[in-house]
């Protein structure tokens, strides 16, 4: 199962974490990306003498043949030699010049600790295993219209020529006819040599090829399908269905997701398709004739936790696919719990993609709606969240009553009018008499499998060795010939309905327990429908003395209501910085129909890896804001095809100023991870900037842009830990730009201090002189735009600003609405606006190694009075160890408030005493057993509970570097819960619980804040902060709260870790470790 937990916290984890608490963690090397200051070729706008500037202009591709580039390229080595001289070559994985300049290498710590003091070094991550976020969309998004965006590029037989999409996934099935070169006598893709030639020889921008390995040859190449290469991590323990080549996993070997992304992208349109049976026309991609060019980054690994992406693949990836010339990049991966940060390799990889013209979309995530934040955070990428569409794939249940009820279904023949049952009463003993177990496998549906095998997966809350009995089986009697009634959940949804099978049952309705529904092949008959749904059905058969139903045949709708945001997509804000919106945008993304790969044997695997051919395919329906990223790539390569010259940040603001609200879901969850907002689908956190509409993207009117120098800027003035982009020389000669102030097709402002003003600059992209009127619609604030109106000529830019003065909405809760700038002839250019207002803007973390030291920082005040502070710390961790012999996949919340704790988990009780200013409770990788194994890792998550048994904060990161930071908490106990999720097959791990808890009583390391007694409304204020004479090889905390009127009203954490640490992943695993050589 997925993960299900978060932080609460938007500072629960430093980038940093000691392992000096383990005697044995240099035992081992890990997999780390080092950044080196000098920037990557795709950026370099000059400045060294004799070396003239790489990056190029707008609407160009790199040239890596160029002599100049050559030359630069040539001047990276040399400084990336001068570092790597300390470090034996055998454990240099890659070396990166476009994408980042830098290298990936298996590292000791003391290796790492010695590059950490290197100047020629600028930053240091772990690098982390991401995972991926896992076909009539053109026609519902209205691409096929007579004045649609095909028709702006002639016509969907030329909708994407020249351009070509880089897929960064799991890899391709080159043999399915998305990826064909050649058409049939009915002008159907086909590989057939003796087809027609489709394609013209490729672009000649293309510098790329086909990278021939183990089950790929040259021949599954083409001038449709350009390029294939894989970057698999460093001592990936691969499947055996898997392949050590772009080709993608088979289907049983894990595979399909590659091929499905970059079908959707760019497949051939005009390809037949069927799914179990039920025919869905032809399918094609966005942009059916772009070429296309998969790089392999992901594999599946033997267990089902070892596989993934590894940071240092994507990054290779991407300096190969900007070195190949391709137009788009898509990128349906991140981590699976969200969040992540802003300046992440892959981020970083991105980036520079970015400043050589390439547009990068990129997967939201699928931990909506509220386990997990938006992934991909990114400011100069197009993050893409999923959205419903109008087809669905179903059948009706009609009830004796004539009640009518529609699910998710691939029956392939109706089912006739048959007697119901509830399958609580499908047994020998009555449900009410069943132990708690039996009841729980009998409503479910189980198998004599699910019955007998013992784990918290079928038996969550139940003590170690739980199983059911025989009654709680379905009893044939009572059975046969019936349509039973089955409740989702713990068990597989198609292993219910052989359990209905095996008890002689013609039918299943499978009652969904909010989770969403899904149409698969089952063994009887099968109708999943929503909770609801369920609930009234089981109510009209305890009602009726002979209930009836019949399940009809599955069709195809086309009249589902649409778009909503998906339940599984990741909402935000952007937990890397809360005023930089993401995600940006809407696609679809659920029940998306295109490539897959196919069943296969043992035997045609091992011949496909010793160079034989297949003609197997397969196609089906995958969910996903994966599936929904594809959408978006393939909309920018139409648009770029459409406007060559325009930049990636002006084809995302077409994207973003023309998109449309998405319908209201109803959803009033609060969102975890951030104060005052919920995780409505229709707001900016879930939809961005709406539902991409692209026929209206192809003529926006107006377009924000931004460049190389905006985005340098910008990271000039993050203060981050492992953070800096440039060096402090380039950030002194290029200044900083605040977040707010960056040119985004959206406002967001998290702390709004009264009134803000923030400007944005627009570029007239049509052919014709138009003015513009803009207004502010939002609930709760006033908003003034300067100039109101404006006259722009073709190609001209204009200035504005925007003052937002909160009004009615209460503090520290978000508001929403829209910037639109109209010129009454067709153009509405609007943009999200979202703000939050507070009474203090202040850094959550301070963050240092020294044992003496200092830090000054800026905080802005909302309100005009006296200010006082509360310090509290430094504190040294309190530190537990506990030893798991059982793991749990169940919910942790659950497991966590079990009357009776499962052997995984391990529950402190903790006492908070009333004024405390900080409590942050932490897990480290390096402070598990697996830290000293090669090749083993943990994943141990964390939960804070009230004695209540409410949540009030939780971590459930890939891996075991969890946090759970509480500001200001209310005093009482807490229960800090240790949920053992994996410990891989050892019998036992031991994991360390480092817990701080510092209030104004905790006094330490000669601790002092200053900061003014008197406040300014919308004014800043400078505050200090000094200690001395702390410990080595320690971790501190301490903090600082700004109080207004007495009332706390922001905390500043103080981390300050004296131990040398070296760089932790974060929101996802670690790369597997390896042994010293």
């Amino acid at each position: 199962m997925n993960k299900t937990l978060r932080p609460i916290s938007l500072a629960v984890m430093t980038l940093v974490a000691s392992i000096a608490f383990n005697a044995n963690a240099q035992e081992v090397r890990r997999s780390y990306i080092v950044q080196l200051p000098a920037a990557a070729a795709a950026s370099y706008e000059g400045g060294i003498a004799g070396l003239p500037a790489t990056k190029p202009a707008p609407g160009d591709h790199l040239d890596i043949g160029a002599t100049h580039v050559q030359n630069y390229i040539a001047y990276l080595a040399q400084k990336q030699n001068q570092v790597l001289a300390t470090i034996d070559p055998a454990n240099i994985t890659a070396r990166y010049d476009l994408a980042m300049n830098g290298f990936a290498a298996m590292l000791t710590d003391a290796e790492v600790r010695a590059l950490k003091k290197n100047t020629g070094v600028l930053s240091i991550q772990a690098d982390e295993m991401q995972q991926l976020h896992t076909a009539s969309t053109p026609a519902f998004l209205g691409l096929d219209q007579a004045d649609g965006l095909w028709s702006k590029v002639g016509g969907k037989g030329s909708a994407g020529e020249g351009m070509i999409i880089a897929m960064l996934d799991s890899g391709v099935w080159p043999e399915h006819p998305s990826f064909a070169d050649r058409v049939d006598g009915n002008g159907a893709p086909t590989h057939d040599p003796s087809g027609t030639p489709a394609y013209g020889p490729v672009p000649a921008k293309w510098k790329g090829g086909c990278e021939i390995k183990p089950g790929i040859t040259a021949a599954n190449c083409n001038n449709k399908l350009i390029g294939i290469r894989s970057f698999i991590a460093a001592n990936a323990p691969i499947s055996a269905g898997d392949f050590l080549s772009g080709r993608d996993g088979t289907a049983q070997g894990g595979g399909g997701h590659g091929s499905h992304t970059l079908s959707t992208a760019g497949g051939n349109s005009g390809v037949p398709v069927s799914v179990a049976g039920i025919d869905y026309g032809n399918m094609g991609g966005i942009a059916p004739r772009a070429r296309l060019a998969m790089y392999k980054v992901c594999f599946t690994g033997t267990t089902a936790t070892n596989g993934g992406c590894a940071s240092s693949a994507v990054v290779s990836a991407v300096n190969q696919a900007i070195a190949d010339g391709v137009d788009v990049i898509n990128y349906s991966i991140g981590p699976t719990a969200g969040g992540g940060n802003i300046t992440d390799a892959q981020q970083v990889a991105f980036l520079n993609a970015t400043n050589a013209g390439i547009f990068v979309a990129a997967s939201a995530g699928n931990a909506g709606p509220v386990t997990g934040p938006s992934a991909n955070l990114g400011p100069w990428i197009t993050t893409v969240a999923a959205s419903t569409h109008n087809r669905s794939t179903g059948a009706n249940v009609i009830e004796g009553d004539g009640t009518v009820y529609r699910g998710a279904s691939l029956n392939l023949a109706p089912l006739p009018s048959a007697a119901v049952i509830d399958a609580r009463y499908a047994g020998t003993i009555a449900y009410e008499a069943l132990r708690p177990e039996d009841q729980m496998a009998r409503r479910l549906c189980y198998t004599e499998a699910d019955r007998t095998t013992p784990g918290q997966t079928n038996f969550p809350n139940f003590p170690a060795g739980t199983t059911a009995s025989s009654m709680a089986a379905l009893d044939p009697a009572l059975v046969a010939n019936k349509i039973v009634i089955c409740d989702r959940g713990n068990s597989p949804r198609v292993n219910k309905s052989a359990a209905v099978l095996a008890a002689g049952g013609a039918g299943m309705v499978l009652a969904d327990n909010g989770t969403g529904l899904v149409a698969e092949v089952h063994a009887v008959p099968t109708v999943h429908i929503n909770e609801a749904d369920g609930l009234a059905l089981k109510a009209y058969v305890a009602a009726s003395t002979a209930p009836t139903a019949e399940l009809t045949k599955a069709q195809v709708f086309l009249d589902t209501p649409a778009p909503f945001l998906a339940g599984f997509s990741s909402r935000g804000p952007n937990v890397s910085n809360n005023s930089m919106l993401k995600p940006d945008i809407a696609a679809p993304g659920v029940s998306i129909v295109a490539a897959l790969t196919p069943t296969t044997t043992a035997a045609e695997v091992t011949a496909l890896k010793a160079g034989g051919s297949t003609t197997k395919t397969g196609s089906g329906l995958l969910s996903g804001t994966s599936m929904a990223s594809p959408h978006i790539a393939g909309v920018a390569a139409l648009l770029k095809q459409q406007h060559p010259g325009w930049t990636p940040a002006m084809i995302r603001s077409a994207i973003m100023t023309s998109a449309n609200d998405l319908l209201a879901d109803g959803v009033t969850t609060a969102l975890p991870w951030t104060v005052g907002a919920t995780a409505a689908g229709n707001t900016p956190f879930g939809q961005g900037a709406g539902h991409v509409a692209p026929n209206g993207a192809s003529d926006p009117g107006l377009v924000f842009d931004a460049g190389a120098i905006d985005y340098a800027r910008l990271s000039c003035g993050f203060t981050a830990p492992n953070a800096q982009l440039y060096s402090a020389a380039t950030c002194k000669s290029i200044g900083t730009l605040k977040d707010t102030a960056l040119n985004l097709p959206s406002i967001t402002i998290a702390s709004l201090l009264g009134a803000t003003t923030v400007s944005r600059t627009v570029t007239n992209v049509s052919e014709v002189s138009s003015t513009y009127n803009a207004s502010v619609t939002m609930d709760g604030y006033d908003g003034v735009v300067t100039p109101s109106s404006f006259t722009i000529a073709p190609g001209a830019s204009q200035t504005f600003s925007v003052k937002l003065t909160r009004t009615a909405k209460p503090m520290n809760v978000w508001g929403f609405g829209n910037l639109t700038l109209s010129d009454g002839q067709g153009h509405n250019v609007r943009i999200p606006v979202s703000a939050r207002g507070t009474a203090i803007s202040a850094p959550d973390t301070v963050y240092s190694e020294a044992t003496s030291g200092s830090k000054i920082m800026t905080i802005g005040t909302g309100f005009a009075g006296p200010m006082s502070i509360d310090k509290a710390g430094l504190k040294a961790a309190t530190r537990n160890s506990f030893t798991f012999n059982s793991v749990s996949t169940a919910n942790q919340t659950t497991l966590c408030t079990a009357t009776t704790l499962s052997p995984a988990v391990r529950v402190t009780n903790v006492t908070v005493p009333a004024g405390t200013l900080a409590a942050r409770f932490s897990l480290y990788d390096a402070d598990t057993s697996a830290a000293a194994i090669p090749g083993a890792s943990d994943d141990i998550d964390l939960v804070v509970l009230t004695s209540g048994n409410v949540v009030v904060g939780s971590s459930g990161n890939e891996g075991s570097n969890e946090a759970v930071t509480l500001r200001n908490p209310a005093a009482g106990t807490y229960k800090v819960c240790v949920v053992a999720y994996n410990k891989q097959t050892r019998p036992s791990t031991t994991v360390t619980l480092s817990s701080w808890i510092v209030s104004p009583a905790d006094v330490g390391g000669n601790f002092k804040v200053l900061a003014p007694a008197t406040a300014y409304l919308g004014g800043t204020a400078s505050v200090g902060f000094s200690w001395s004479g702390l410990a080595t090889g320690q971790r501190y905390l301490g903090a600082a709260t700004y109080k207004v009127g007495g009332v706390a009203s922001g905390t500043t954490v103080v981390d300050v870790q004296t131990n040398d640490p070296v760089p932790l992943s974060q929101s996802s695993k670690p790369v597997q470790a390896a042994a010293l050589d």
